[in-house]
């Protein structure tokens, strides 16, 4: 039963982290969308911006990403900027280019199922909120 029990819950895992999540951006301004996918196997984020341009990239932690003086986070509190207390999740950093040059920093907190929720911003000016 033990056996049968790990192999479930092993194929539950791998179902799990090769599963595409649903992205969604929500302009903060204006409330138009941007959706996309995210993938927990290899930890990369898509995106189609409205004019069909798609910006992609992968996803670290906060824990070991270098975030230097040129990031739009730069110094910024996680915790605040995520609406408060958000200890026992995984929280990541991901920068998104396209190849009409379009620049999207993303960063979230998200459980190990892979749903979460953060902030991006777009350039300077366009500012989000994620929920995936």
């Amino acid at each position: 039963m033990a056996t049968l029990c790990g192999a479930l819950l092993a194929l539950a895992t791998a179902w799990l982290l090769g599963c595409a999540h649903e992205v969604s951006l929500v302009n903060l301004s204006d409330g138009a969308t941007i959706e996309g996918t995210s993938t927990l196997w290899d930890q990369t984020v898509a995106l189609t911006m409205p004019s069909g341009e798609i910006v992609e990239g992968h996803y670290v932690s906060l824990s070991s990403a270098k975030i230097g003086p040129d990031s739009l986070f730069y110094r910024a509190n996680v915790g605040q900027m995520l609406g408060g207390h958000v200890s026992g999740r995984f929280h990541g950093y991901a920068l998104l280019t396209g190849q009409n040059g379009t620049i999207i920093e993303m960063v979230f907190a998200s459980e190990w199922t892979g749903q979460g929720f953060g902030v991006a911003r777009a350039g300077s000016v366009e500012e989000y909120w994620v929920t995936f």
